[in-house]
């Protein structure tokens, strides 16, 4: 009994200086850095001084600002020094409906089943059985329903509560989602044509024309993910996002012959915008408008399609010669 107490004492000792730290850092952040990063003149030069520490750190070197060179310096110029408003609607998962509705039609928008400011007023006897909840105001942030052992109203509440206290922008440092308004929001659960989670087409736009097609497969941030990209006529490109695995998803011509006008509507007058569908066994629905692409810390097994994305966000017109893209693509 007492070797088996003394091995134990450590680990217990190391679990309360880790939670410890935890606790220090969330109180650091909340209590120093969030206010420092939100003031008028500091606040502009410590999240541009974090951007680019981050981005020296994940991409092995310093970002091209002046002017950008590659693909993921654009993303990060437009995050450190674009204001353009529109930024703020599209970054809004609600105010974002108007432009798909005005610019696709309502036959690609995800239907909607309720909006709300407080998780007490969420009417979850009207939910169906299978729906997603999600705020309107952040990005990547999901609660999945699909069937009653989920449908856990308590601690869906408690979630949805912490999402609204949070202004997303205190994680993201990206202006475009400063100050939006904080909602819930519902959706039924998508499909896609084999009842599974269905595949997602984000269509890569300069200049409101359509260059390449990522699609993804598989539940997000597990070892199913894949990765699997395209021109914009569905023909396979031999690249892939080194944070995570190629796939072998077969994206048929039709489906991008639809998507790709569609896409390009919706993104006209921007110089970039990621137009993000669910192939859903409903048709391709647009879940939202990206304008910061992977917030500009994407890495691809060729060395070249970085640089070549950056010189059609500087001339779309380029966009229509597709092996030009083919050659970069295949320079890996």
């Amino acid at each position: 009994m007492g070797p088996r107490a003394t091995l134990a004492f450590p680990a217990r000792v190391s679990l309360r200086i880790r939670a410890a730290s935890r606790i220090y850092k969330q109180l650091r952040r909340r209590l120093v850095q969030q206010p420092l990063r939100r003031w008028p003149v500091l606040g502009p030069r410590l999240i541009r001084s974090w951007h680019l520490r981050r981005f020296q750190r994940v991409m092995g070197q310093p970002a091209r600002l002046a002017p950008p060179a590659g693909f993921n310096d654009h993303i990060m110029v437009r995050i450190l020094e674009d204001r353009d408003p529109r930024l703020k609607v599209v970054c809004d998962k609600i105010a974002v409906r108007d432009i798909i509705r005005e610019r696709a039609g309502d036959a690609f928008l995800v239907p909607l089943l309720g909006i709300w400011s407080d998780p007490d007023a969420i009417a979850w006897e009207q939910l169906p059985e299978r729906f997603v909840l999600k705020p309107s105001h952040a990005s990547g942030y999901v609660a999945i329903v699909k069937n009653e052992s989920d449908r856990d109203i308590p601690a869906l509440t408690a979630l949805a509560r912490a999402w609204l206290k949070q202004d997303y922008f205190d994680q993201s440092l990206e202006w475009g989602y400063r100050g939006i308004p904080r909602r819930i929001l519902a959706e039924p659960l998508l499909l896609g044509s084999d009842r599974q989670a269905p595949a997602e087409a984000q269509v890569f736009t300069f200049g409101g024309r359509s260059a390449l097609i990522r699609v993804l497969t598989g539940t997000k941030e597990t070892e199913d993910r894949r990765d699997n990209w395209f021109d914009a006529s569905g023909a396979r490109l031999p690249i892939h996002s080194l944070k995570i695995t190629p796939g072998d998803f077969e994206l048929p011509p039709e489906v991008a012959r639809e998507i790709v006008p569609v896409a390009e509507r919706a993104a006209a007058g921007f110089a970039h915008l990621r137009v993000d569908f669910y192939l859903s066994d409903r048709g391709p629905l647009i879940g939202e408008l990206t304008p910061y692409h992977g917030a500009g810390l994407n890495p691809w097994n060729s060395p070249t399609i970085d640089g070549y994305l950056g010189e059609i966000w500087r001339d779309p017109d380029r966009v229509a010669c597709r092996e030009a893209l083919h050659h970069a693509a295949r320079a890996a």
